[in-house]
């Protein structure tokens, strides 16, 4: 996993506020359905300067899951 700390600071995906970003450049697993702290990741194809093929997670809270925000950018978020 790769730092993410120049990514954007509200989701591209769903336009509301995350709690954390990883980017991740090798494989990865994803099981949110009985998680405590997220209810939601949306996932951001991304590649690096040297066009090397990443995928970028964010994760939201429940609370900001739940927070009202329009959550459907693109019509993708149900």
């Amino acid at each position: 996993m790769s730092d993410a700390a120049d990514g954007p600071v509200i989701c591209p995906i769903c336009g509301a506020d995350f709690e954390s970003m990883s980017l991740h450049e090798e494989g990865l697993m994803v099981k949110l359905r009985d998680d405590e702290r997220f209810r939601r990741a949306c996932f951001q194809p991304v590649s690096d300067d040297e066009g090397t093929p990443l995928i970028r997670f964010f994760h939201h809270t429940h609370e900001q899951s739940d927070s009202g925000e329009s959550g459907t950018v693109g019509g993708r978020v149900p």
